[in-house]
């Protein structure tokens, strides 16, 4: 039942969805509601959709879990998330879980009420279990013993994480190092539920010309091998939506389809294939554009892989970490604001706007889950609606008072700047990065078809590259 709590006299989603629809959107031909009658109505929504996923759906969140969280109290920062982790900045950021402090936090951070983190992907594992998981001294690591066994307490699975990123799939030689460390390290409460792959070279040979046709085939190829060379432990893989897509545009969809081990799929479809679970990098922060954008990978998944394994699962990732366009994430703010808050144009960039549009998700994706990208991001940090978390707290607490908006401007697309990156999740939809795996050394790739340049045909603001779908139906 992938951890699904239903109700056999509660309304189907598609009656829910319309019935919202109608209840708590102004009127279209509405245009002298007031601001603070608007606001309202959004809480309103946010309640209604919250409720309504509560009796559609169990939460069974996963969550990335890198190397660094931000310390919103750091002095040097002063709360802004700030553009890169060298220098000073570097002292705004703490290991999440090599402390029991840092332990403390995170668990607390994934025991929400109603909404459990019950999956989560860690990283900086790879010095931790190579060599049979033991060092020099043939001991196994203390640390990762610990959080594995506090995981387990929980009721949390473990999935190493690795993210090399590079074109020979480099982690295919890497994830068999977890089973090995069960076998030589692990207990019986203390082991690696499976692995996962952050792998994002698909994106700089994802054209459709013919020119990458080969390495596509090869990428399939090393994905599959990963598998093989996980198992027993199940894989799971993190996609990005606009690679199901030569032209992603919602009026003229094109597939990018890859004739590969005997049948021609699309490239999501072979990827899915191929791993146990996927999340799907949607890259927007509103419900209802999350939800087209991973409509048709989640449709192929939940007609032919759900419930499959015990283990498989849908994810829908919301991105939680500062992006250079403020309407890719929940950030609070903009990569490299000066405050820790700005406007923007779409999403409501706090944790409850986040759960609001996962719960959208679920009235039609009632078999999916939310994943949040990242621990730490702005994710229970105490930055301006991002309550931080411990023992007790409530997922639907007031949001942390926040600097007025008014002071800072409105903030537009921009190129993605791919210096400094520090993940492989912060590469936009606009301009790609590729991520070599140094995190000063991201290299830009072409600008992807999913969005349209000046004039292209346009449903909505998200489908032009400008953010801008003028009334006549072409991009400004």
């Amino acid at each position: 039942t992938n951890g699904l709590s239903t109700r056999a006299t509660h309304p189907s989603p598609f009656d829910v969805k319309h019935g919202l629809d109608s209840l708590c959107r102004p009127a279209q031909h509405d245009t002298t509601m007031r601001p603070s009658a608007r606001a309202l109505f959004s809480l309103l929504r946010i309640f209604v959709l919250a409720e309504v996923a509560n009796a559609v759906v169990a939460s069974n969140y996963a969550m990335y879990v890198w190397s660094q969280v931000f310390d919103a109290s750091a002095p040097h920062c002063g709360g802004v998330y700030p553009p890169d982790k060298n220098g000073d900045n570097a002292s705004c950021f703490y290991h999440p879980w090599n402390t029991a402090e840092a332990r403390a936090h995170l668990w607390a951070s994934c025991t929400l009420p109603g909404r459990e983190v019950t999956r989560i992907f860690l990283s900086d594992v790879k010095s931790r279990v190579e060599n049979s998981g033991k060092d020099a001294t043939g001991q196994c690591d203390a640390d990762l013993l610990t959080v594995l066994q506090e995981a387990n307490s929980f009721g949390i699975e473990v999935y190493g994480l690795y993210g090399v990123s590079d074109a020979a799939f480099s982690e295919k030689d890497l994830v068999g190092d977890l089973s090995d460390f069960n076998t030589n390290c692990g207990t019986a409460s203390a082991q690696f539920s499976g692995a996962a792959v952050n792998n994002e070279h698909f994106t700089s040979i994802k054209s459709c010309d013919g020119s990458y046709d080969q390495a596509q085939k090869d990428l399939l190829d090393n994905l599959a091998a990963t598998r093989d060379n996980a198992a027993p432990l199940p894989l799971h893989f993190s996609v990005s939506w606009n690679w199901d897509c030569c032209s992603c545009s919602s009026t003229g969809y094109v597939r990018r389809e890859i004739d590969w081990n005997g049948a021609t799929k699309s490239a999501l479809e072979h990827m899915i294939d191929i791993a146990d679970s996927v999340d799907v990098q949607v890259a927007w922060n509103t419900g209802s554009t999350m939800q087209r954008r991973s409509e048709k990978p989640y449709t192929y998944w939940n007609n032919t892989k759900s419930g499959s394994t015990s283990t498989t699962q849908f994810y829908v990732l919301a991105y939680l970490n500062p992006n250079s366009d403020c309407r890719l994430s929940f950030a609070p703010h903009a990569k490299g604001a000066l405050t820790n808050t700005d406007s923007c144009t779409t999403g409501e960039r706090t944790e409850v706007g986040m759960y609001a549009a996962f719960d959208e998700i679920l009235l039609s994706q009632t078999n999916s889950r939310g994943g949040l990208h990242y621990m730490g991001g702005v994710y229970s940090t105490g930055m301006p609606g991002w309550p931080i978390h411990s023992s007790g707290t409530s997922p639907t607490a007031s949001p942390v008072s926040s600097a007025p908006v008014s002071s800072s401007p409105t903030v537009s697309p921009v190129p993605f700047d791919c210096n400094n990156i520090q993940s492989k999740g912060e590469c936009n939809g606009y301009t790609d990065c590729q991520w070599s795996g140094n995190p000063s050394s991201g290299s830009c790739g072409a600008a992807p078809t999913g969005c349209g340049g000046s004039q292209s045909a346009c449903t909505s603001n998200e489908d032009c590259c400008s953010g801008n779908c003028k009334g006549n139906g072409k991009c400004a």
